[in-house]
């Protein structure tokens, strides 16, 4: 950890005595979290303290805890979400690449919800805090250099507003849950535009990450890396001298490279027909800003009622209530709470639910 002052010490301390019987032991076996949450709030206890109970509430909800045991991740997102761990740096942080540049950002907005990405990211994340952990490494200092490669960008990915909407979502999930991780964050090749998406991002990022943040265009980046990689493990590519067995200076064998996602991963209009097909199924269409109602009423016990949404544009918020008789009448149980479904465009949700 940091240097800190005894001050400081004693927030921490404080932080610990208040939320310990809330974290779980998956989240003691990082031995800075209640230094690191106290950090990212400049050591105000009660705004550290709001920041983790919520980060609490949030691993409870994406079952953080048991997520690299229990989640599989979306085929999609394995192959087509282009990050890569590297390798290790010189002073034991993870080196991973994002293919910002290359990554099908349309296709993937239009195949994955942003709780899909978030869920993934996290995934990821959390892989990685355990290769430090199993090495041997520090928790108690940041664990990332983050390279972001956003040769060959688009000026139309670059502007989206649906891209930029999904970078915020991913982003303010990692500094909200992750916060003081990052060693360093390389941007290479970075165009003109970029400074759309820097726009857009710096607003999210606090002060903290941002005096981490190193933006290269073409030039000045390998030599830059190269001070933090050993030249034997940064891909030779980006100006180290590791390659693929057979030779390949690309390293396919190691670098998830971005590339269009194949058209069989969109629902098509087809598919979209078999939406309703049900003989007891209804179909129920709401208008922007209104707020509609349907009802089902179960006749069977453990009967199943499967439900398929689709947005066009904007979002829908859901959530399934169950009524049930009870001793003073009519009891309402929250099976699902409200949530908001992001724009997507020919997406489908299914789900069952057992009552």
């Amino acid at each position: 950890m940091d240097k800190i002052t005894e001050e400081e010490k004693k927030v921490v301390h404080e932080l610990r005595k208040r939320t310990i019987k809330d974290v779980t032991p998956k989240m003691l076996e990082d031995i800075s979290l209640f230094y690191r949450f106290a950090k990212a709030r400049d050591f105000n206890l009660e705004a550290a303290e709001d920041m983790l109970r919520k980060h609490i509430a949030w691993r409870k909800e994406m079952q953080i805890d048991a997520i690299l045991t229990d989640y599989k991740p979306p085929e999609v997102l394995v192959k087509y979400a282009a990050t890569s761990f590297i390798c290790f740096d010189k002073t034991g942080c993870v080196v991973r690449l994002i293919d910002c540049g290359r990554t099908d950002a349309k296709g993937l907005w239009n195949v994955v919800k942003k709780t899909d990405l978030e869920k993934y990211a996290a995934y990821i994340l959390e892989q990685d805090k355990e290769m430090v952990i199993k090495r041997g490494g520090n928790l108690g200092k940041p664990m990332y250099l983050a390279i972001d490669d956003f040769e060959n960008l688009t000026y139309a990915n670059a502007v989206s507003i649906k891209t930029a909407q999904y970078l915020v979502h991913t982003m303010k999930m990692f500094i909200d849950n992750f916060p003081e991780v990052i060693r360093s964050l390389v941007i290479i090749n970075a165009p003109f535009y970029f400074s759309w998406i820097h726009t857009i991002l710096k607003p999210v990022l606090p002060n903290t990450v941002l005096e981490k943040v190193r933006i290269y265009g073409a030039d000045g980046w390998k030599e830059a890396l190269l001070e933090e990689i050993a030249a034997d493990d940064l891909p030779a590519c980006y100006g180290g001298k590791r390659t693929d067995p057979d030779g390949n200076p690309l390293c396919e064998t190691i670098i998830n490279w971005g590339q269009p996602i194949p058209k069989s991963y969109f629902n098509t209009q087809k598919e979209r027909k078999k939406l309703f097909i049900g003989c007891d199924a209804e179909e129920l269409t709401g208008m922007p800003f209104s707020k509609e109602e349907i009802t089902f009423e179960v006749k069977e016990e453990n009967s199943y009622l499967e439900f398929e949404f689709e947005t066009k544009n904007r979002e829908v918020d859901f959530s399934l209530t169950f009524r049930g008789e009870s001793a003073d009448g009519f009891e309402s149980v929250e099976l699902i709470p409200k949530q908001s479904t992001p724009v997507m465009n020919m997406r489908k949700d299914a789900s069952n639910v057992k009552k």
